[in-house]
C-alpha cells in the first residue's frame, strides 16, 4: 500500500473517514475538536477515497485532508456494504496507511460531535495488551448480558458487543497481529452481516478489545437524555437512523440548541446543501409535559 505523505506534527491522530456526502458532518466534529483542543498532542485527519478540498477555515484550524487511493482495492475484497458506502470500511486500513506515522489513531464516525477539551487524554488510555479499545454498543448499556443476534445465529456464544463508531487503535499491535487480514478472512467466510463493518469487527475480535468508559463514545443523548445531563461525555455519538443534521427531522428528536448549531454551520460553510429546519422546540415541550405530570402527581 502506498503510504500517504502528510504534514504530520504529532505521533497520534484523531481521524474521520468521509466521502463528499458526509464531509460537512465530519468537519463539524473535527472543527470542534480543533478549537476545543488548541494545545493538542494529536493531528486531526479527514481521510477519503477521493481527493477532497477543505475550506480555508478548516485548514487554518489544522485539519488535514488525506486522500487514500485504495477504493478499487477495497471493492475487490467483496465487503458487505448494504446501506452504507465503501468509505465506512476505510477505518480498517488506517493502521496500515499510517503505520510509520502514528502510534495511536483515535477513529470517530462522522455522526459525532466533540465536546471535550482534554482529548489528548486518549494517548494515555490503558489498553493493556490489546490493539483496539472501544465502548459497548448502547444496546448493552442497560443489560450488560444482552444477547447479540450476530453471535447467536452463528452459535458462538455471548460477550461484549463493541460499537465501532469510535475506536482507539494501537497501530503497531494492530498490524503485527494481522487484524486487517483476519477481518478480511471473516468477511470471506461469514458474510453477509447485519451491521456491516461493526459486525465484521465484532465477529473477528471477540474478547480482543479493551473496554473504554462510555464517555469516550456517548450514545445516550436521544434515548437517555436525563442520564446524559449527569454524565461528562467527551465524544457525542448520534447513533441510529435519526441525526441532528437531518434537514427535516432533526428538531423532532434532538435539543434545539444542537440542531441550531448544525444549521448555522451548514448555512455558513455549505449553503448549497438543504437547510436544516429548526421547527418546534420539542425538547421544551417534553420538559413542560414532564413538569405538568410531576405537579399532578403531587396534588
Amino acid at each position: 500500500m502506498l503510504k500517504p505523505s502528510i504534514p504530520a506534527k504529532n505521533t497520534n491522530a484523531f481521524a474521520f473517514c468521509a466521502d463528499d456526502n458526509v464531509l460537512p458532518y465530519a468537519l463539524f466534529a473535527a472543527y470542534h475538536a480543533a478549537i476545543l483542543n488548541p494545545d493538542r498532542n494529536f493531528d486531526i485527519l479527514i481521510c477519503s477515497l477521493s481527493p477532497i478540498t477543505l475550506p480555508d477555515p478548516f485548514l487554518e484550524a489544522g485539519i488535514i485532508p488525506v486522500h487514500l487511493d485504495i477504493g478499487d482495492h477495497m471493492m475487490a475484497q467483496g465487503l458487505t456494504v448494504r446501506r452504507l458506502t465503501i468509505t465506512s470500511f476505510l477505518r480498517l486500513w488506517l493502521p496500515e496507511a499510517f503505520a510509520d506515522t502514528y502510534a495511536r489513531i483515535f477513529y470517530v464516525d462522522t455522526d459525532t460531535d466533540i465536546v471535550d477539551s482534554n482529548l489528548s487524554d486518549f494517548a494515555r488510555l490503558d489498553l493493556g495488551d490489546h490493539a483496539i479499545g472501544g465502548v459497548r454498543d448502547i444496546a448493552q448499556w442497560t443489560d450488560i448480558d444482552r444477547p447479540v443476534h450476530e453471535f447467536d445465529i452463528r452459535d458462538i456464544g455471548g460477550g461484549a458487543y463493541l460499537n465501532a463508531g469510535v475506536l482507539l487503535i494501537d497501530t503497531e499491535k494492530f498490524n503485527r497481529r494481522d487484524f486487517l487480514a483476519r477481518m478480511l478472512e471473516t468477511n470471506r467466510t461469514m458474510a453477509p452481516f447485519i451491521h456491516n463493518d461493526q459486525s465484521l469487527i465484532n465477529l473477528t475480535l471477540r474478547h480482543e478489545w479493551a473496554e473504554l468508559h462510555p464517555n469516550w463514545n456517548w450514545q445516550g443523548l436521544r434515548l437517555l437524555r436525563r442520564f446524559t445531563e449527569q454524565a461528562t461525555p467527551r465524544v457525542m455519538h448520534y447513533v441510529g437512523p435519526r441525526k441532528p443534521y437531518d434537514p427535516k427531522q432533526a428538531a423532532r428528536y434532538y435539543p434545539r440548541a444542537l440542531v441550531a448549531d448544525y444549521a448555522r454551520f451548514m448555512e455558513t460553510y455549505f449553503p448549497e446543501r438543504p437547510t436544516i429546519a429548526l421547527g418546534r422546540d420539542w425538547a421544551l415541550v417534553r420538559a413542560l409535559r414532564e413538569r405538568r405530570h410531576t405537579r399532578i402527581g403531587r396534588e
